[in-house]
């Protein structure tokens, strides 16, 4: 009787463990996304918020430069463009993707605006 017990734990542990959400990788569209709400934000605080409307914003070239497994944490590396009517800025920038302890939500950190 006691294996049978110990094999349903096993079997509810794994489900549990294959239920959980992974952490978003460096090119995920939710990453992505956070990223440039990032340097929106970042371009608020500057005082430059009219110019918003007026941009597009895309990452390109992402490269997942390492990856903790123990955490399941990824550093990245991006091209960010703003892509503006008459000339594109390219900066390159770097960022941390990690899960936080709230089942399903992730955060970003960003280097280089």
């Amino acid at each position: 009787m006691g294996k049978i017990n110990y094999l349903i734990l096993g079997a509810i542990a794994l489900i549990f463990v294959g239920c959980s959400n992974p952490t978003p990788k460096c090119s995920d569209k939710e990453t992505k996304d956070l990223v440039i709400d990032i340097a929106k934000d970042e371009l608020k605080e500057q005082g430059m918020e009219s110019l918003i409307p007026q941009l597009k914003f895309e990452i390109e070239t992402i490269r997942t430069t390492k990856y903790d497994k123990n955490i399941d944490r990824y550093e990245c590396a991006a091209d960010f463009k703003m892509i503006g009517n008459s000339n594109t800025t390219t900066l390159p920038i770097t960022y941390t993707v990690e899960s936080t302890d709230k089942k399903g939500e992730f955060y970003v950190t960003v280097d280089g605006f």
